[in-house]
């Protein structure tokens, strides 16, 4: 018995969302459904596709071997169902993401892509902002979601909106908001090294009272700085939606700050001169993305 085209769909959509639970959400069909489905494509080619990990699940070397195969089976499918020109676009892109925008972010664009595109064969470089500009200089990336980048002649920037962002302190500290600079300039702050956006942001609302923090530390990741914030050991700067499980499970408070932290400006940020049809296609898919899960801060 060959197998279907649902089973096929079954299999790529539970390794994209690595949960049978969210694939069957996906294709509006039932959980049960998509299990058995699984076990009777893993039946027909007598190998197993699945494996499960922490608690999710994801392709085994196998499994991993035949998804391309899958995807074009899929790609194919779609195209013979409903022509679309946008649909066409495909081959690989470079994409770099900003770090703190990537935690949040990356898998809804994923499959968001993945319906939109599913021929596009992205690369993926999370990094900071000032990394990814440096390598959109370079031509070493095609396209970019940047945080306050630095600017330059040779780039265009499409500016996205406003990504929260706010003061991070480990709950344990106690603090009431709200704070001024003169409050905290000498406790323990945490930022990526300079010049980057979050060092920018940092120093810059220190300096506007005349101040600069007597204990920075710096780190190059904004991920590893935030569960540095939850440990205890400083303070910093982050995207509010980047840190809202650590607030959730009470490790870290978002502290009202006079002034306010200015938030940070996200922009798509590529090379300037370049028309290209992958980008213009990424550059819409990321915009309808935040629209969808309401990332950025409405004024």
């Amino acid at each position: 018995m060959r197998p279907s085209l649902a089973q096929l769909e079954a299999f790529f959509w539970t390794v994209e969302f690595g949960s049978a639970q969210r694939a069957a959400r996906h294709l509006n069909i039932a959980q049960p459904t998509i299990s058995l489905r699984l076990k009777e494509l893993s039946d027909h080619l007598g190998i197993a596709l699945l494996e499960r990990t922490g608690r999710g699940l994801r392709a085994t070397p196998e499994g991993r071997a035949l998804l391309p195969r899958v995807a074009t089976v899929l790609a194919e499918l779609r195209g013979i169902v409903g022509h679309d020109p946008a649909r066409e676009i495909v081959g690989p892109i470079r994409v770099g993401l900003a770090e703190g925008f990537a935690v949040t972010c990356l898998a809804p664009l994923l499959g968001a892509l993945l319906e939109d595109h599913p021929g596009l064969q992205p690369e993926w470089f999370v990094s900071t902002s000032t990394t990814l500009e440096a390598q959109l200089l370079r031509d070493g990336l095609d396209v970019g979601v940047l945080l306050n980048p630095i600017g330059d002649e040779r780039l265009t920037m499409i500016a996205l909106g406003a990504q929260p962002t706010a003061w991070a302190a480990p709950t344990a500290w106690g603090l009431k908001g709200p704070l001024t600079p003169q409050d905290i300039w000498s406790q323990p702050i945490i930022s990526n090294p300079p010049p980057s956006a979050m060092h920018r942001q940092v120093t810059g609302w220190f300096a506007a009272a005349g101040l600069s923090p007597s204990r920075l530390s710096v780190c190059s990741s904004v991920a590893v700085i935030a569960e540095l914030v939850a440990e205890g050991i400083g303070m910093s700067v982050l995207p509010e939606r980047m840190v809202a499980r650590l607030v959730t499970e009470g490790s870290i408070q978002l502290v009202a700050t006079n002034p306010p932290v200015e938030d940070g400006r996200l922009f798509i940020v590529s090379r300037a001169g370049s028309e290209d049809a992958k980008v213009e296609a990424i550059s819409a898919t990321i915009k309808r993305v935040l629209q969808q899960i309401g990332y950025l801060r409405s004024r």
